[in-house]
């Protein structure tokens, strides 16, 4: 029987405690190096798919006024009957009249048929009765569009009847608490009944396209009340700086673009991001910037009027 060689063992040679602990602590340093820059990497993703959402939108607005000579209107407004459009509730009755582009729905609703979202729209617009109305209603409701919601919320639920949107159309910087802002793109009708959406042009835009906002982000609320995609006010409306605190509940009556967390119950009272350090805006010419929270106050509130005469640097 052959003898083992001298000095030499038959078992295998483990780690010691400490090695095993200094192996541990290597790994979670660099596990600790690793995780930030995976988070940049992926927040830099989210903030060039945030970019191309809107340049999406950027495109369908212009197509938009190619065909209508005009950008689409801000909310919903009524004919000059003071009856209602689209089973919307004024006159103690649901009054169902063929639903057009302009009198249902949202800015967004709008440029649908630019953004091939075509087939979205067009059962409520066949609807001919209150029943076939609301049932097409609650389905474009619930409707789920891609484009809409910018990747760095990471909620998954935007609502169940109700799919919300992270992007608002800016309707301008003239806003009085009681009044809107009419001096931006996207200017709302006021809501006396009688009186139509205005009418905003390209021409219409003497500050400049490239130096006018039209569309920012503010994620929905933090109780997904507010953002609905398919409705208006405080929805994917908003003016900058909001001086409205009729709809939103908390709101200071001056709210400018500044950092904020989904927790937050009064988010939805001005424009903020999920990006780090500032937000992604659209400008009139189609154009995506993204411009920190320091141009809150300057920069920002001169570009969210359209015809103010202000000197913008950028």
């Amino acid at each position: 029987m052959p003898r083992r060689p001298l000095g030499r063992s038959s078992a295998h040679r483990a780690f010691t405690l400490i090695e095993l602990l200094v192996v541990i602590a290597i790994i979670a340093i660099l596990i600790g190096l690793l995780l930030p820059a995976v988070q940049k990497i992926r927040e830099a993703a989210n903030r060039m798919k945030c970019t191309n959402n809107m340049k999406q939108f950027g495109l369908a607005i212009h197509n938009y006024h190619d065909i209508n000579d005009r950008f689409p209107a801000a909310r919903a407004f009524y004919n000059s009957g003071g009856s209602t459009v689209g089973g919307s509730y004024t006159t103690g009755a649901w009054i169902i009249v063929p639903a057009t582009d302009d009198t249902t729905g949202s800015w967004i609703y709008r440029i649908l048929p630019f953004m091939e979202q075509d087939n979205v729209s067009k059962g409520i617009k066949a609807a001919t009765n209150t029943t076939q109305w609301n049932t097409e209603w609650a389905k474009i409701n619930a409707t789920d569009l891609p484009f809409i919601h910018c990747p760095s919320d990471t909620r998954t639920k935007y609502g169940t009847t109700n799919v919300l949107t992270g992007y608002m159309g800016v309707t301008g910087n003239d806003e009085r608490d009681g009044s809107d802002a009419r001096n931006g793109i996207f200017a709302v009708n006021t809501w006396n009944y009688q009186m139509p959406a205005p009418v905003v042009r390209f021409a219409s835009v003497t500050d400049g396209l490239s130096n006018t906002l039209m569309v920012g982000e503010r994620p929905p609320a933090s109780d997904l009340y507010w953002g609905w995609w398919m409705y208006s006010d405080s929805d994917n409306i908003l003016a900058h700086p909001n001086r409205e605190t009729y709809t939103v509940s908390g709101c200071n009556g001056n709210e400018y673009f500044r950092p904020d967390t989904v927790r937050n119950t009064r988010s939805a009272c001005h424009y903020w991001s999920l990006h780090p350090g500032g937000g992604n805006w659209l400008l009139g010419d189609g154009s995506v910037r993204f411009y920190a929270y320091t141009a809150a106050t300057t920069t920002l509130t001169d570009m969210a009027s359209m015809n103010g005469g202000e000197v913008v640097r950028q």
